[in-house]
């Protein structure tokens, strides 16, 4: 028998009489090997650990923050945290309303004063009496209106000549006398501020001594009062 076949005789022999130690060393490996897998896995992975009032929030892939806030700190409905649209307006909130202001109805002068309380001389009748208006003349002897408002009346009469009268907003009327005539207007038309509604004339016949000219009168809730103040002196 050679030397090969002994030795390799004798080493079987070994084996079966340490098979089982060898077997409890294997299996000890083998747990390690599982258990150093398992620690590296653990250190390589991320932390996905969650507070208990955490949520997560996927990515938006169009670049919103979670909520539903823009990039640009403005909400969906194009409105910034403020609350204010992009056009800097709040949709509740009210315009101030138009204040309402009288020009003058001509680009002329003055020639009577407003006489309520005092007798003034009418050239036309020979006396003294009140002078509920002021009288105005201009070269081009255009009447204008002096606010927006709707004509309540239209008319002719030999004391007043042709007029028309036009009521305001808050109780304001204008009455616009010894006018040429009165054109197409009629009552319910609306005028703006402004508006050309007639040319001055003589045809007023307790002032017709007075020339071309327009008498003008105001009122406030039915009493007749001073149009000089609150007619604001501009040019047409």
């Amino acid at each position: 028998m050679s030397k090969f076949s002994v030795a390799m005789k004798r080493f079987g022999g070994f084996l079966k009489r340490n098979a089982f130690y060898f077997l409890i060393v294997l299996c000890i490996a083998s747990v390690a090997t599982v258990i150093a897998l398992a620690v590296t896995r653990n250190t390589s992975s991320p932390d996905m650990s969650v507070n208990d009032n955490q949520t997560l929030q996927p990515e938006d892939p169009s670049g919103n923050t979670p909520g539903g806030n823009t990039p640009g700190g403005e909400t969906p409905g194009g409105e910034t945290p403020g609350g204010e649209n992009p056009g800097g307006e709040n949709p509740g909130e009210q315009q101030p309303p138009k204040q309402l202001t009288f020009n003058m109805p001509c680009n002329g002068s003055l020639t009577v004063e407003y006489a309520h309380d005092e007798l003034v001389f009418s050239s036309t009748l020979d006396q003294w009496a009140v002078h509920m208006g002021i009288d105005l003349v201009s070269d081009d002897l255009n009447v204008y209106a002096a606010a927006d408002g709707k004509i309540s009346e239209v008319g002719y009469d030999e004391l007043n000549g042709y007029y028309i009268a036009i009521e305001h907003e808050e109780g304001y009327v204008t009455i616009y006398k010894s006018l040429e005539n009165t054109g197409d207007f009629k009552v319910g038309d609306s005028v703006e501020q402004g508006k050309l509604i007639g040319k001055m004339s003589d045809s007023q016949g307790e002032e017709m001594e007075d020339g071309a000219h327009l008498h003008f009168e105001m009122y406030k809730d039915g009493e007749t009062i001073n149009p000089l103040d609150k007619l604001v002196m501009n040019e047409k």
